[in-house]
């Protein structure tokens, strides 16, 4: 079967239309004739592989990396880097359009670095001895030696982990964070059962470099830690602290860009910020204002952003644990000029995009990791009286699907 594909989906596939309803086509670009196996039908929709291009798109490539197309974690490295850009811009927009039926005033320029060696954070699967990841849309594990999305030195410790995992033979998972300013690695590692200490510890001799300076068994939960739980990284001019159990951004190329065109312009007298983590954008944020007020879910996040307030002299801020609704209910009535989101994937509870519109801050601007999430919680802020100033496309995951956006939101 040869289908015409008309544009690109969120999720990487290329759409096209069979007996009337979606065709979803892996590996398959706008403007391309593509032969297809379908491996799935369902009631509206279907979803497909391109197994033979009969007229490729002028923005098709080979993919660069032996693995694609067996391992799951790419799904756009058969398209040429400037065309993905454009493409996710457009996706983003459609999406803000078909869910939040809004149109921004202004689209800002995309942030975007190096398309490979972006990631100093990683998760690894295990299965008997072999580590790697996950085949798309399944369980099964596709070896590896490297991934062209990984720093070069989270590339260069594979070998002693793939050593690890062949002595633990209940490793599951193998979590890693690289600081590239120390040029050291913290490991979490994912058991169905931890070895005893003193065993674990000589097996770690003999395996590991010494650039590993921490490593942490967990099986629900921490088992236990060796060598230093945390490491430091630096966003010009902030130098962070970041405990295992932290989430830290992924791509170190973007980070001071990042950090930069989040940041509202002008001046503000009180600031909330939700999913503060490590104080990624606090610490620069409350430079902006008289006093930031920011808060997480995570206990260990918020320990490394007091610290990190603390070593960086920014005494404007403060750091508590709580929910996002839980913030949003103790604040609720004061005057806050700045609003500052970057929630999960999920995006905001109901109740928390309630309370926003109750509270009216002045502005506010959502950092997102999920176009869908944030085209439905701006419909709810736009009729609650919130304008859509400027969005920007925020490519902090080349060569796959995932879209972040910076979007700045006025009261009128």
């Amino acid at each position: 079967m040869t289908f015409h594909v008309k544009k690109l989906l969120y999720g990487g596939y290329g759409l096209a239309q069979k007996e009337g309803k979606s065709l979803m086509v892996e590996y398959a670009l706008p403007g391309e004739v593509v032969e297809v196996q379908v491996y799935q039908e369902k009631k509206d929709h279907a979803f497909a592989r391109a197994v033979k291009v009969l007229l490729p798109s002028p923005a098709r490539r080979e993919a660069p990396c032996p693995y694609y197309q067996l391992c799951g974690g790419c799904q756009l490295q058969h398209m040429e880097y400037p065309a993905q850009l454009k493409a996710k811009e457009e996706i983003l927009l459609e999406t803000l359009e078909r869910i939040g039926k809004l149109k921004p005033k202004g689209m800002e320029e995309p942030l975007h670095r190096g398309e490979f060696g972006y990631r100093v954070r990683v998760q690894l699967k295990v299965s008997e001895g072999r580590l790697g990841f996950f085949e798309r849309k399944s369980h099964r594990i596709v070896e590896i030696d490297q991934c062209l999305l990984l720093h070069p030195a989270i590339n260069d410790l594979i070998p002693s982990l793939k050593e690890l995992s062949k002595k633990l033979k209940t490793l599951k998972e193998v979590h890693v964070l690289y600081s590239p300013q120390e040029k050291e690695f913290l490991l979490k590692l994912l058991l169905e059962e931890a070895p005893p200490k003193e065993k674990f510890e000589k097996w770690l001799e003999h395996t590991l470099p010494p650039q590993v300076v921490g490593v942490g068994l967990y099986r629900q939960g921490r088992v236990y830690a060796l060598g230093r739980d945390f490491t430091f990284v630096s966003v010009a001019p902030y130098r962070y602290r970041v405990s295992m159990d932290s989430f830290l951004q992924v791509n170190h190329l973007l980070w001071e860009d990042f950090v930069r065109h989040a940041l509202p312009p002008g001046k503000f007298s009180r600031a909330l910020e939700l999913h503060c983590g490590i104080g990624f954008f606090s610490l620069s944020l409350a430079q902006r204002c008289e006093f930031l007020t920011a808060y997480d879910s995570n206990r260990s996040a918020i320990r490394d952003a007091e610290y990190n307030a603390r070593i960086n002299s920014v005494s404007n801020a403060s750091f508590h644990y709580e929910t996002g609704l839980g913030a949003l209910k103790r604040h609720a009535g004061e005057v806050v000029d700045l609003l500052f989101l970057d929630p999960p994937r999920s995006g905001l509870s109901q109740g928390e995009a309630q309370l926003i519109l109750k509270n009216r801050p002045r502005q506010v601007v959502y950092v997102s990791c999920e176009p869908t999430t944030l085209a439905r919680d701006l419909k709810v802020l736009a009729k609650g009286g919130y304008e859509l100033q400027s969005l920007r496309l925020v490519d902090n995951f080349p060569n796959t699907y995932h879209i972040e956006a910076i979007a700045q939101l006025t009261l009128k």
